[in-house]
């Protein structure tokens, strides 16, 4: 990619839970020349006519599930095709469920298609919210340098094992209670159930992401010594056997 980088935020006014919108903000502190495009559910995704570096949705409120299907829908093989061409993508949070074959919610009454990219399906049940903390490698970085992060969700989604996830977990939970393969990955596009938020924990795996958004420069964070400093405090935590509690394994 040539030019100043590019950072889509899909459907801000509806997609701003957890606090995950810290995502972007963070990205952008770290990439300040970077194009900041907002789009609202009234536009036309930009990735859908040019090249951008990044594409993120972030947490919805169940309703805003359906409405994000509703926008995304119509350009099912646009993004398809997109994320076969190696587009960047990050959804976060419950936003990855938006695009699997199907979303139910028996508590809520409905049982709806999702957009269809991916092979996976979510059940939401609104009285069994799982809170719980994930630890585990991803490709991009040394062993040593894994990726933290937290699940605080009413779902959970079950998908083919084949399907590559995000990352398989080392302690705490993957897609769902029985499996440790968290989220999904294909090409350059990376969902996870997991908030955090996720780049502001993640120092490591942020800078990774930065360098690929803008390869032709160093990759510089924002406030880097206190984020590398959160994480080595969050990563010896997470390493405490103490921290753990039952809840937070897999069922057997």
């Amino acid at each position: 990619m040539s030019g100043a980088p590019s950072i889509e935020l899909l459907f801000p006014e509806i997609a701003n839970l957890h606090g995950d919108n810290a995502n972007i903000s963070y990205l952008a502190q770290s990439l300040p020349g970077a194009e900041l495009i907002r789009t609202g559910l009234g536009d036309r995704p930009a990735f859908l006519d040019r090249e951008v570096g990044l594409v993120y949705l972030g947490p919805l409120t169940e309703r805003g599930q359906l409405t994000a299907i509703d926008r995304l829908r119509p350009h099912r093989d646009r993004i398809a095709a997109a994320i076969d061409a190696g587009q960047r993508f990050l959804f976060t949070h419950n936003a990855l469920e938006v695009l699997g074959t199907r979303i139910r919610n028996d508590e809520m009454g409905y049982d709806v298609a999702g957009v269809g990219v991916f092979e996976l399906e979510a059940t939401l049940r609104m009285f069994e919210r799982y809170n719980g903390k994930v630890i585990g490698a991803v490709p991009e970085l040394p062993a040593s340098q894994p990726i933290v992060g937290y699940k605080s969700q009413f779902s959970m989604v079950t998908a083919d094992e084949a399907l590559p996830g995000f990352l398989v977990a080392d302690r705490g939970i993957g897609r769902n209670t029985r499996t440790a393969v968290e989220g999904v990955r294909r090409e350059n596009f990376v969902g996870t159930s997991l908030i955090g938020p996720l780049l502001v924990t993640n120092p490591h795996y942020t800078r990774a992401l930065v360098a690929a958004i803008a390869p032709d420069a160093e990759p510089v964070l924002a406030h880097e010594t206190l984020a590398v400093a959160a994480y080595e405090a969050r990563l010896a935590d997470f390493r405490d056997e103490r921290r753990w509690h039952p809840a937070e394994r897999l069922a057997r």
